[in-house]
């Protein structure tokens, strides 16, 4: 039986993935269940570009769309990532994030338009992670990652904001400008594998996941019509419903990319 479900994952389904908002507290109170399938990893002696991804969602897509991480050069600063809704015709499109389908088989939920090395010569991992994400009912918590380019570790550690004001998120390298620490969400959204040395010990409590390379952060619930009328009142963007000041290295940053996308 093939292990990877081929074609695009239905609007239905994507939207009834738990929000991040939803899935924030999944990797303290399901650490033993992270812990197991990051040791997975190792034992298989998989690629650091392959990496466990916590199931959230940002923002629901319309028929005929999906998800969609682009790398965007920023003349001044760098590289970063953007997602956002895209046509599924618009583009190549290369599976980036993994779910286990109802059909017990791995399934792109998320794409890249840059191409990711081939995760079906891991066939044996595939098929123990898919039968361990399946028997520990972790559907909707747990699934695989593609970082692209290459097998090659992830060198930065990132973040990813949300950037409501334009329907899409912004993942950056943590070498980069960064808007300011005043998120109510910060959670941990991607793990490499864990040596077996770091197995919980008996009576020392829940292992604690390693490994991180990116954390999710979402600034909560706000009132886009007084954030509008505030920004009207001072020189910045507004980003995630907060005013991002004219001069920061943040804004720098942002206006770089509003200008180049």
């Amino acid at each position: 039986m093939a292990l990877i479900e081929e074609g695009f994952v239905s609007a239905n389904t994507y939207n009834s993935l738990p929000t991040i908002q939803e899935a924030a507290n999944v990797p303290r109170e399901y650490a033993a269940d992270l812990g197991y399938l990051q040791r997975l990893l190792a034992r298989h002696n998989i690629p650091e570009s392959i990496s466990i991804r916590l199931i959230h969602r940002h923002y629901d897509i319309d028929d005929g769309e999906a998800m969609v991480f682009r790398d965007i050069a920023l003349p001044a600063h760098g590289t970063v990532e953007v997602m956002r809704a895209t046509s599924i015709s618009s583009a190549q499109l290369h599976g980036k994030n993994f779910l286990v389908g109802s059909a017990a088989r791995l399934q792109a939920y998320e794409y890249t338009t840059e191409t990711t090395i081939d995760i079906s010569k891991y066939e044996t991992f595939i098929a123990e992670f898919v039968e361990t994400v399946v028997q520990r009912k972790l559907q909707h918590r747990f699934g695989l990652k593609i970082n692209h380019r290459s097998e090659m570790e992830v060198q930065a550690d990132q973040k990813e904001f949300e950037f409501p004001e334009e329907q899409c998120t912004i993942t950056i390298p943590t070498n980069l400008p960064l808007p300011e620490a005043t998120h109510e969400i910060d959670v941990d959204t991607d793990w490499g594998a864990l040596d077996n040395k770091h197995k919980r010990k008996k009576g020392n409590g829940k292992p604690k996941p390693r490994s991180t390379r990116t954390r999710c952060s979402h600034g909560g619930t706000v009132e886009m019509e007084n954030c509008r009328e505030e920004c009207k009142k001072e020189d910045g963007i507004m980003f995630d419903g907060r005013i991002v000041q004219l001069g920061t290295p943040f804004h720098g940053l942002l206006n770089n990319l509003m200008e180049v996308w």
